[in-house]
């Protein structure tokens, strides 16, 4: 990975506010490019296949109702879904999957914590 595949990462957390909402939909789009970048083991469950499929066309379906749900969820992410869409074809093709999925984690479980700092 290299300083622009990290850069690409926390462009997306930038350009989400910290608001509560804006951070849950943040989660959701993590969270399918966690899915979408699953790595593949012999003899998974067909469950696991399904959810990466699924997560995959997620971000790429162009008429619909999947379409109109993920760029609802972008514009309540505060994100551009254009850019989402690139960023996610990026990471799905990427040769780093691994490294995308640490940060995405980190990224998340700040996320998570920020908000619990908050409620305390």
């Amino acid at each position: 990975m290299n300083q622009q595949d990290l850069d690409n990462i926390i462009e997306l957390q930038k350009e989400s506010n910290s608001r509560a909402d804006n951070i849950l939909f943040i989660s959701v789009i993590c969270q399918a490019l966690l899915d979408a970048t699953r790595p593949k083991v012999s003899n998974e469950r067909t469950s696991i296949t399904f959810i990466r499929e699924e997560a995959t066309a997620w971000f790429f379906a162009s008429i619909g109702v999947t379409s109109q749900n993920f760029e609802f969820i972008c514009d309540y992410a505060g994100l551009n879904p254009t850019k989402v869409r690139d960023f996610a074809s990026y990471v799905i093709n990427s040769d780093n999957k691994e490294e995308v999925r640490s940060k995405l984690n980190l990224i998340l479980k700040r996320k998570r914590n920020e908000q619990a700092s908050k409620r305390n």
